[in-house]
């Protein structure tokens, strides 16, 4: 009888560590990043930024997940420490040839790829791309200045289907892609010094990916921007379209990245045009090693019949050393040519980014 049941307790042994030892999806995933910058000016001006955030995610099952990103950082500029809520939302996404996904809640940029950047870990320099936070001196008269394409997570709704080949994407905002909107912030600021007003904005999009690490995609949005009684001067409400079109390739050891936006604002004067483009690119040197750059342009018109044209232009230049798999660190020289300027200012900068996965 022992001689019988002798094979079976082996394999019965065997399989127990080998079912324990398989693989499953975890309920609750947390990761973090944080960063410290130095930033010195040609006259030896000196800036601090700090930044922390965390990204929680809950798998609920059934493809359902909650997703949280707190954010605390510090501004450089302004000293201001920012407390706000990038994003939180509830998503179901259904895998398969097709995957199609749905999220409400405050949820990510549905236009462009500068707001991955905004996390310093997936950002190869040390600076973001201008569009996000550079303000263009107003198209409007007395109104507030404007971005190319803010950093925002806005209040909305999207559906996303992706293939091998090719995604589409349709999202409903409650604000203005060209004006900074925080979750946290004074809703009736003086001067347009704070949030400005909720704004229904469409947006429509695709990409095409032809071979593995190569896409190009586009979006267009549209919806209001300035809301009539904003200033004295602004007595009915103007809206804008945006276009957008971008694209990505890696191959080997080289990223390469590249965004253009085209901006058209209802005025008091007409349709006034803003638009820039920036490409931006890291290469590995060796496993601890890499460098990285960026070249960028903004280009507007000042409010008035003549219709004025100004510039903005930018390049950064990285190096960085992984210090550990955690720790990168980071030294940057900037070139900017301010609107309306035409000296450059030159900048250097050092910063340190620490990034962990907790589980």
């Amino acid at each position: 009888m022992r001689s019988r049941l002798a094979p079976w307790i082996v394999v019965l042994l065997m399989a127990a560590p080998a079912a324990a030892q398989q693989a499953k999806p975890s309920v609750l995933a947390i990761d973090s990043s944080a960063s410290v910058d130095f930033t010195t000016d040609g006259d030896g001006n000196d800036v601090k930024g700090v930044f922390l955030d965390t990204l929680v995610v809950g798998d609920f099952g059934r493809h359902v997940q909650a997703i949280v990103r707190p954010q605390v950082q510090r501004l450089a500029n302004s000293g201001e420490w920012n407390r706000q809520i990038w994003v939180a939302e509830m998503r179901y996404e259904r895998p398969g040839p097709v995957a199609f996904r749905i999220e409400g809640g405050y949820i990510p940029s549905p236009v462009g790829l500068a707001n991955l950047t905004l996390r310093p870990h997936m950002n190869p320099t040390i600076a973001q791309p201008a569009e996000l936070f550079t303000s263009i001196p107003s198209l409007e008269v007395r109104g507030p200045r404007v971005n190319l394409l803010s950093g925002i997570y806005p209040l909305g709704a999207q559906a996303t289907a992706s293939a091998r080949h090719w995604d589409a994407r349709a999202a409903v905002i409650d604000t203005s892609p060209l004006r900074l909107r925080r979750v946290f912030g004074d809703p009736n600021p003086p001067l347009f010094g704070g949030n400005p007003p909720r704004f229904t904005n469409v947006v429509i999009g695709a990409g095409v990916t032809p071979f593995v690490g190569f896409r190009v995609g586009a979006a267009l949005t549209h919806g209001g921007w300035l809301r009539a009684g904003e200033s004295p001067a602004i007595t009915i409400d103007r809206s804008a379209n945006l276009v957008n079109v971008e694209m990505e390739l890696s191959f080997r050891h080289t990223s390469l990245a590249s965004e253009v936006s085209y901006d058209a604002l209802d005025t008091s004067l007409g349709t006034r045009s803003t638009s820039g483009w920036y490409v931006q690119g890291a290469q590995t040197l060796a496993p601890r090693w890499f460098v990285a750059g960026r070249v960028e342009r903004i280009q507007t018109t000042l409010p008035t019949v003549a219709g004025l044209e100004q510039n903005f232009t930018g390049t950064e230049q990285t190096l960085g050393f992984r210090l550990t798999p955690e720790i990168t660190l980071r030294a940057s020289h900037r070139m900017r040519q301010q609107f309306g300027r035409d000296p450059w200012d030159h900048f250097g900068a050092v910063s340190i980014v620490w990034y962990r996965r907790w589980m």
